[in-house]
């Protein structure tokens, strides 16, 4: 298994996403499951690259330098230098439960998925951030392929990637529609919206702005409505 995290000017939030990582790698060792942690370092201008040089020192990680700026495209090179048959993508702000590697290879080898995500919930607390994640559950439940959505937690097979993929690098946000809706359209029994498994994400996008939660639900509509609103994403917090 392959988990592989995009980080841009993340030193702030990287280091316990790491941590959890880790001990997720841990849990699945002790079960002999075997899985490596890739960092695309990319093209930051903080102290991100010290913060990853301890983590690389003590061998818990491999980092990889990426210089064209992009999430979609940092996902797309970690997919490249990934070894594992089971792709976990975590964004740099998001903490995989510890018994998230056991049960997602669980999803994929005994009941035959091919992707799926998680349920999100907010890292930092507060009713706003909980009623945001609470909807957005509910609308990933929808039976429609652009619901399932979202890549703070999401996984596929390398074969699945390989076949749907890559992310779509031309856009700022729905990058992951090919391979999720990808799946979903196509072999809907072999894609799982996992709402036993919760990653804890960051809200950050919506609390560090003016009126956070209603721009971006409103740009989220506006994405789903038309493609000009997945390629002219201009929040400054991605």
């Amino acid at each position: 298994m392959s988990i592989i995290i995009p980080a841009r000017n993340e030193e702030r939030w990287l280091a316990a996403t790491l941590n959890a990582a880790i001990t997720a790698v841990d849990q699945a060792a002790a079960q002999q499951i075997s899985a490596e942690i890739i960092v695309i370092d990319n093209n930051r201008h903080d102290e991100t690259g010290a913060l990853l040089e301890e983590f690389v020192n003590q061998q818990r990680i491999r980092a990889v330098w990426f210089g064209d700026a992009g999430a979609a495209k940092a996902r797309n090179w970690g997919r490249r230098q990934a070894a594992g048959r089971i792709l976990v993508f975590v964004d740099a702000d998001t903490h995989l439960p510890a018994d998230g590697l056991i049960r997602i290879k669980d999803r994929c080898d005994r009941d035959g998925m091919e992707a799926g995500i998680t349920r999100l919930a907010g890292l930092e607390g507060g009713w706003k951030a909980s009623l945001w994640w609470t909807f957005w559950e509910h609308v990933r439940r929808l039976p429609i392929p652009h619901a399932k959505a979202m890549p703070a937690l999401m996984f596929c097979t390398a074969t699945a990637f390989d076949e749907f993929g890559p992310f779509d690098e031309a856009v700022a946000i729905g990058e992951e529609w090919p391979i999720l809706a990808g799946v979903y359209r196509h072999r809907r029994h072999r894609f799982v919206y996992d709402r036993s498994l919760t990653g804890l994400t960051s809200s950050r996008r919506m609390q560090r702005q003016p009126f956070g939660y209603s721009r971006t639900f409103l740009k989220y509509v506006w994405a789903i409505l038309h493609q000009s609103g997945r390629i002219h994403y201009t929040d400054r917090i991605r």
